[in-house]
């Protein structure tokens, strides 16, 4: 490994978002003492290169960081091979590695939140990574700062380089995987009734993700996710704008407003039934129903405006 620890933070088009994204990161004091890499996805077409440009432009400015590493693509790759090829590289070259997407606004102690996470579980192998998000959770008289759940969860994490090396990426290999492992759509649906489906778009190229990737590796190794019970993050990426989510706003929850410097980790064998339930909720059959059915009435009163 090259170096101990790195930031990567992923993006496309989005200069506003991006801006406000490292602008709420600055303000993590840890962000003066670390490297921070930005995997910038190439223009899809020409229209969208005007955009592309502005992103860079942006970066090449800025400043607060130990040094700043540019992946500038030299062509369009898509949201799942820009995040595959990227993790790739962080978890080749950095013991461990915090993730942040462009539409995420941190809180001020999401830094040293997920660096105590990383030194807390890092030799407990069960574990595959830290999210810093988390749906609103009732924790009362609950002593711990995080909770142990099963889910992968892309809204603002932290891993090990050595979590990774057994990770398919593969869309064959995940399709003989879904084919072959017993008891695998019962197992990966486990966590949540759109994954199965999920994986099933992404392998027949319907989709272009990394993160259901992530949870067939979590759900058929049996690992563990770390979960806060209050957010480090909010995502603003809800809008036209964006390649993978769009409609309803459903991860809206409480974020730590940034002061808490000292965090309590539980143990990773310490499963509280109720707690997990909570986080799984969102996922459920009937929440799931009543998200996209929302989301499809709000796709036909943007056609009607856009047609008026």
């Amino acid at each position: 490994m090259e170096k101990r620890i790195i930031i990567g933070v992923f993006c496309y088009n989005r200069a506003a978002k991006l801006k406000k994204c490292i602008e709420a990161l600055l303000k993590n004091p840890e962000c003066a003492s670390m490297d921070i890499v930005f995997f910038s996805d190439g223009y899809k077409k020409e229209s969208d290169k005007q955009a592309i440009l502005e992103v860079r432009a942006y970066i090449d400015s800025i400043t607060g960081f130990k040094s700043v590493i540019k992946h500038y693509r030299d062509r369009n790759f898509s949201t799942g091979p820009n995040f595959r090829t990227g993790l790739t590289f962080l978890s080749e070259n950095y013991d461990e590695f915090i993730v942040v997407e462009d539409d995420l606004i941190v809180s001020p102690n999401y830094i040293k939140y997920l660096l105590d996470g990383l030194d807390f579980y890092r030799s407990d192998k069960s574990v595959f990574c830290i999210t810093a998000y988390v749906f609103p959770i009732h924790a009362e008289n609950y002593k711990y700062d995080t909770i142990v759940y099963k889910r992968f969860c892309s809204y603002g994490w932290a891993g090990w380089g050595n979590r990774f090396p057994n990770l398919i990426w593969d869309e064959d290999e995940l399709e003989n995987l879904m084919n072959t492992s017993p008891g695998f759509k019962k197992r990966l649906n486990a966590e949540g009734q759109d994954l199965y489906r999920m994986l099933k778009k992404q392998i027949s190229g319907v989709i272009s993700t990394w993160d259901i990737q992530m949870q067939t590796h979590v759900a058929e190794n049996r690992l563990k996710v770390i979960y806060p019970t209050l957010s480090k993050v909010s995502n603003i990426g809800f809008d036209d704008e964006s390649t993978n989510t769009s409609g309803l706003n459903y991860l809206i929850s409480p974020v730590d407003d940034g002061t808490k410097r000292i965090f309590n980790f539980c143990d990773a064998n310490n499963i509280v039934p109720a707690l997990q339930a909570q986080i799984k909720k969102p996922y459920g059959f009937k929440s799931l129903v009543i998200r996209k059915l929302i989301n499809e009435f709000l796709k036909f009163t943007n056609r009607i405006k856009k047609a008026g």
